[in-house]
């Protein structure tokens, strides 16, 4: 095996650089990372021009190795603007090399152009001569020199080549023009590309008639010859020069320059001019964002209704996919009031393309998943899979649009008027009438859509009638994806709206008959959750008859989400009674929930049956815990249930420690906990115990337990007892979590640990740091910061450290070592902590500074780190600097405020930051220490 160490330190060669590249592909990981290593280390040295060179000079060399070394020139560029390279890029362009070497080679030459300043100015013409001899190289080089200088590094130097070339854009667009007039479809596709870089990076293209008159004449050319592929790619590069124009979203057309305004209305002209019902997705695409970025010239009275009717025939287009397009300006539209008596024209059409393909109510269907199909909603306008749009992703748009229609007809007070078209569209004859149940269920779902912000009259005939024809249907599978529909808008319309008390109970009625059926029951649930938040619901034979209804289906309810929602549904109403005075359901609930879970004691019992039982007990005490337990008989209520279900719960977990309902049991005792407030000492310990056990079991797994652990820690100064349990248990749990961090370097593991280092530090510091482990404890949660290396690992260990240093005794033995090694993690890492919590190490080397820690001693540490990390490969007076104002602005900050310098100075010891450095304003910050 190749020693990758030793290969490095010898000169490379053409011979091992071939034999590494080959090792890329080697199936043994070792040997692949080595020759990775190699090639990187190769790429970032002088030798790399060399060694590329003498590849593509070897006589008959492959052409992979061809433009593996024009891409090693490239990449060396990149790193290092070297002029000196330009002749032999210049010769390799007359050599028969493959197109993808030649593009590497044009990529490097603009490399080379956009760093050296003096070869701005005579590009063009150069170019210019380079295309009479070679016109797709030429074109490439130009290319890339947009490209390049997009990607330019250095922003002032950047902003600096715009300037140049904005002075130079009649030579650019000359270019232009004479590309355009070349009748060779390859040239056509790179001059678009071209003229798409430079709009990008610095070319107005909207300044220029001529170049505009040109694209919309081919644009024409190629729409009349149905060449739709060449005129979507000069409509995308029209949308380019939308997208950058410094005009776009510009509302005062005062604003825009004169000959900009010109073209725009010129653009706007042809595009309402050239419209058909045949139009592709490009041209529909380009419209809307045309007409949305650029509405300051919409909106003016020649064109207003020409363009509403445009969209407007955009969006009628059978293609789901085109008219999908104008989305972006109905609802625009509606930000500006602009749809006030407009909106209502499109509904229908809305509505009719929302239709689903299938009355077959699925799974997918119910959880939003597209359809499995391979074609737009109508085979005709099928363009091809590439923008295909699904049936349920077009839907979930349109209910923005929906919304925005209703609001526009709100504005105008034709809300009616949308209730009137939604029941036109619900007329079924039949069960099989298959098309007229997609319809009608496309218009309740336009309904649904807009429900939760109408602002529906109480006594409104039309909605009633709509109530009315979903309550009418009978029960049967045709008509499911409409019942489907009916119980997601009655989840939001019975907040909306007070019905009369017959209503209710006919749509509570329609809930129950839906509730058992295996695809409709979870949102009949859930729809009932929802009506049980109406005060009016307070019929005692209906929540009688619902209790009973649980005691009689409970087994047959479909999920757990589905028995959490009914559960809480039924709470409401069995508490509303209680209020009233009539107990006798909520009582009949509770000894229900006991008896279902005393049942967990059986060995028998199924994984359904046990997590049915769970669900139904957790859902109880949270809700009651949430909003009624300051009520006494309550709170006896919840302290009897929870001593009930205390002693099953203890069977399962001590009879079945293999138990696999882990996740369920921890919510239940969570709630228990929380619920009884950590009064019941024997509880609490006995818990405590079980969920250390559980923990101890798979601390990857169920690394939540340690939660449970520290959420008790957290209530050991009211509660003693916690406190000598925590004791006599904490060095156990810091050993094991050392011990299984060490192993596995989990970072949910060290998240929960760290959690729970920091609740000890708050509630019990006796424990911890008279822990002999206490070196240890900080050690691994060192290690955790410089390995992990998350933003959220490293967020909450800095806040950590921050907790420590306010509670650290500067007398303790302890305390230099810990000093000591905290900073060294945190400038060991320096570079890769991000700049949004650089703040928090301000503050804590502020709380270091406090403990009367000597300041050129931390100093010398901050400097010994920072020379083995950020300042490796640099000068040792540079890193000496650095460590010397980070001392003198901690020394200058006031208490209790984060020094901005020092922070911004922080933020800068990364790669991509390091050139903001001031230096010599360093300096000046140390000599006034």
């Amino acid at each position: 095996m190749i020693n990758i160490n030793y290969q490095l330190t010898k000169m490379f060669s053409t011979q091992e650089f071939i034999q590494q590249y080959q090792n890329l592909a080697n199936a043994d990981k070792t040997i692949s990372h080595q020759a990775n290593q190699y090639i990187l280390k190769l790429q970032q040295s002088n030798e790399a021009f060399r060694i590329a060179k003498e590849l593509l000079d070897q006589p008959n060399i492959q052409q992979e190795y061809q433009f593996i070394a024009c891409q090693m020139i490239y990449r060396r560029l990149k790193e290092e603007c070297n002029i000196s390279i330009q002749p032999y890029l210049l010769e390799l362009l007359a050599r028969p090399l493959p197109s993808v070497a030649l593009n590497q080679i044009c990529s490097s030459l603009a490399v080379i152009i956009v760093g050296n300043r003096s070869l701005w100015g005579g590009i063009l013409q150069e170019l210019i001569q380079l295309m009479k001899a070679k016109m797709s190289i030429g074109v490439e080089i130009l290319t890339q020199i947009a490209i390049q200088g997009k990607e330019w590094y250095k922003k002032s130097e950047q902003l600096r080549m715009q300037q140049e070339f904005i002075t130079q854009e009649n030579t650019l667009s000359e270019i232009f023009l004479n590309l355009l007039w070349v009748q060779d479809l390859s040239i056509f596709n790179q001059t678009v590309y071209c003229i798409e870089c430079w709009v990008q990076f610095s070319f107005n293209i909207f300044k220029d008639l001529k170049l505009i008159q040109q694209i919309l004449n081919l644009i024409h050319q190629t729409i009349s010859t149905n060449a739709t592929e060449y005129s979507d790619k000069l409509f995308a590069l029209l949308n380019e020069g939308v997208i950058f124009s410094q005009y776009n979203r510009q509302q005062n057309v005062n604003q825009i320059d004169s000959e900009v305004l010109q073209n725009l209305n010129l653009i706007l002209e042809f595009i309402i001019k050239i419209y058909s019902p045949q139009i592709s997705k490009g041209y529909a695409s380009f419209a809307t964002k045309f007409i949305c970025d650029f509405y300051a010239i919409v909106f003016n009275q020649k064109y207003e209704q020409a363009v509403f009717n445009l969209m407007s025939n955009i969006v009628s287009i059978p293609s789901r996919k085109i008219a999908f397009q104008t989305f972006e300006f109905w609802s625009q539209m509606r930000e500006y009031n602009k749809l006030q008596g407009f909106g209502l024209n499109i509904l229908q059409t809305m509505i009719d393309k929302c239709r689903m393909k299938t009355i077959k109510l699925t799974k997918e269907f119910l959880l939003g998943e597209p359809e499995e199909e391979d074609t737009d909603y109508n085979v005709k306008y099928y363009e091809g899979g590439q923008h295909f749009i699904s049936t349920s992703d077009f839907r979930e748009h349109s209910k923005d649009i929906f919304y925005s229609i209703y609001k526009s007809a709100e504005i105008t007070m034709q809300q009616d008027q949308y209730f009137q078209i939604v029941l036109t569209n619900l007329v079924i004859s039949s069960p099989d009438s298959q098309m007229q149940i997609i319809q009608s269920e496309s218009a309740l779902f336009s309904l649904c859509s807009i429900i939760d912000e109408a602002d529906i009259q109480i006594n409104n005939q039309l909605i009633l009638q709509i109530i009315q024809f979903i309550l009418s249907l009978p029960v049967h599978s045709n008509f499911d994806i409409i019942v489907k529909t009916s119980l997601q808008m009655f989840s939001e319309f019975t907040n909306q709206l007070q019905l009369n008390n017959e209503i209710l109970l006919q749509i509570t009625q329609y809930f129950f008959k839906y509730m058992l059926h295996p695809l409709l029951g979870p949102l009949a649930g859930v729809a009932f959750e929802q009506i049980c938040n109406l005060s009016t619901l307070n019929n005692i034979q209906l929540i009688s008859e619902s209790v009973k209804f649980l005691e009689l289906h409970f087994s047959e309810f479909i999920n757990q989400s589905q028995i959490s929602n009914y559960i809480e549904g039924i709470i409401k109403l069995c508490y509303r009674l209680y209020e009233q005075g009539s107990p006798d359901c909520l009582i009949q609930l509770f000894n229900f929930a006991n008896h279902q879970f005393q049942q967990v004691k059986n060995a028998q019992i199924s994984e359904k049956e046990f997590n049915y039982n769970n669900t139904l007990v957790i859902t109880i005490l949270q809700w009651m815990n949430l909003n009624a337990k300051q009520n006494d008989q309550i709170k006896q209520l919840l302290d009897l249930l929870s001593q009930s279900i205390f002693e099953p719960l203890i069977v399962v977990l001590q009879g079945q420690l293999n138990f696999t309902f882990y996740d369920e049991i921890f919510k239940l005792i969570r709630i228990i906990l929380k619920v009884s407030n950590y009064q019941n000492q024997q509880q609490v310990i006995h818990l405590l115990q079980i969920s250390y056990q559980i923990f101890y079991s798979d601390p990857i797994q169920k690394h939540n337990w340690l939660q449970l652990i520290t959420q008790a820690i957290g209530r050991s100064t009211d509660h003693q007892f916690i406190a000598q349990w925590a004791k006599i248990n904490d060095y156990q749990i810091h050993l094991f979590c050392i011990e299984q961090f060490n192993c596995w370097k989990d970072p949910d593991l060290m998240k929960v640990y760290v959690e729970y280092v920091k609740e000890c530090i708050r509630c019990c510091q006796q424990v911890l740091f008279e822990s002999p482990y206490l070196q240890k404890i900080i050690d691994i949660i060192c290690d955790a910061f410089l390995t992990l290396n998350s933003y959220e690992m490293q967020r909450e260990i800095l806040h950590f450290f921050k907790t420590l240093f306010q509670c650290l005794d500067k007398n303790q033995e302890y305390f230099n070592p810990l000093v000591v090694k905290i900073i060294q993690t945190l400038f060991m890492s320096i570079s890769d902590i991000n700049p949004a919590i650089v703040f928090q190490i301000v503050q804590i080397l502020m709380l270091i500074l406090y403990k009367q820690v000597n300041p050129n001693e931390l100093e010398e540490l901050i400097y010994q780190t920072l020379q083995k990390s950020w300042g490796k490969d640099k000068p040792i007076q540079k890193v000496k600097l650095i460590s010397q104002a980070i001392i003198s602005y901690l020394l200058k900050s006031e208490q209790g405020e984060i020094n901005r310098n020092l922070k911004l100075l922080l933020e800068n010891l990364r790669p991509m930051s390091e050139e903001e450095i001031n230096y010599m304003q360093l300096e000046l910050v140390i000599k006034r220490k």
